[in-house]
């Protein structure tokens, strides 16, 4: 898989040039931000890491997560996810137009690891389960076809978003993860593609795996992580990289204190990503003024193909990738 099968650059370029401009229309008065203790450990010791397009960076003393502090407020975030024009953008040009792609390379892999996910870990021949960022529900629609769930339930809540869900057939509780209480759902297996880097409160969004998870549940998890090559070698150049959007981007050390601190049990953790050296040499190719050590720099543009490949499996093989899987499950007492 390559970066453009996914985010073709013209669209994707369209996207982050909307959200430029947002930044200016929702955060140009950034006096009502709030300061922000690690997203991952909670540690409230942090060095400055860099700015980007006004928002600042910080590393974590402790675990070595980068996050945005200080941040929006939850309330600006609403507002802003409300009336964003690149928002909206994404979830109706650019998804539209990747639709097919993402369903081939993304949405129906996904959907095969959850089905095998659910043999490996006992969880029968239809389990209930859930997505939480259900978005146009087209994971779930290859998790339907699959067969292998009793019960799907959408987790959205964008309006819009959750309608679609429903006129797919789809039961869709209308909410964010943190604000559904315990009771309210229940499930054997839940899933989150993408959607942890977005959320103001981590730890709350991990405690909200806890209350929808039926005890002995299975959680699947994958965000992006600052431990990962394209990030670590970029900084602020990297796409990853991207406020308001992705405020989180916590490091696989960070990861396993966050889930610790969710009382939460960690079964595996793993940076499958086959993307890290494309999207360097990718911005290299695009801008080769951009400040990258040696290696990296050979690597991503001199280095063979097969070359690329193979150190692009070191990097998913050693937790150095930036896309990072987590699989969790709620203890049974």
């Amino acid at each position: 898989m390559k970066e453009s099968d996914i985010r073709p650059q013209d669209l994707f370029n369209k996207y982050l040039e909307l959200s430029r401009q947002d930044i200016n229309t929702f955060f140009s008065d950034k006096s009502g931000f709030m300061s922000s203790d690690c997203p991952a450990c909670g540690s409230n010791s942090s060095t400055p890491a860099f700015v980007k397009l006004g928002f600042s960076y910080v590393t974590c003393v402790t675990c070595e997560s980068l996050y945005l502090s200080p941040r929006p407020t939850p309330e600006m975030m609403d507002d802003y996810y409300d009336r964003s024009a690149a928002v909206k953008f994404w979830g109706t040009d650019f998804y539209r137009q990747t639709a097919g792609a993402r369903r081939a390379a993304m949405f129906r892999p996904r959907a095969e690891l959850v089905s095998s996910l659910s043999v490996e870990y006992g969880l029968g021949n239809s389990f209930t389960f859930a997505d939480v960022g259900a978005g146009y529900g087209l994971f779930l629609e290859e998790v339907r076809d699959l067969g292998v769930a009793g019960s799907i339930t959408a987790i959205e809540p964008a309006p819009n978003l959750a309608t679609i869900c429903r006129d797919r057939g789809f039961a869709v509780i209308e909410a964010p993860l943190e604000r559904i209480s315990p009771g309210e759902a229940e499930v054997s297996c839940a899933t989150a593609f993408e959607v942890l880097e977005h959320v103001s409160s981590p730890r709350d969004f991990m405690a909200g795996f806890k209350n929808i998870l039926e005890p002995g549940g299975i959680g699947l998890i994958t965000t992006l992580t600052c431990s990962g090559f394209d990030i670590r070698a970029l900084n602020e150049h990297a796409k990853a990289v991207y406020p308001p959007y992705h405020i989180n981007l916590i490091s696989v050390e960070g990861m396993r204190r966050l889930i610790d601190r969710a009382e939460l049990e960690l079964i595996k953790l793993e940076t499958p990503g086959k993307l890290d050296v494309d999207i360097v040499r990718n911005s290299l190719l695009n801008d080769a003024k951009i400040d990258v050590g040696s290696f990296e720099r050979w690597i991503a543009l001199e280095a063979s193909e097969s070359q690329r490949n193979a150190f692009q499996s070191f990097l998913a093989e050693n937790l150095m990738s930036s896309h990072i899987r987590i699989i969790i499950r709620r203890p049974a007492v």
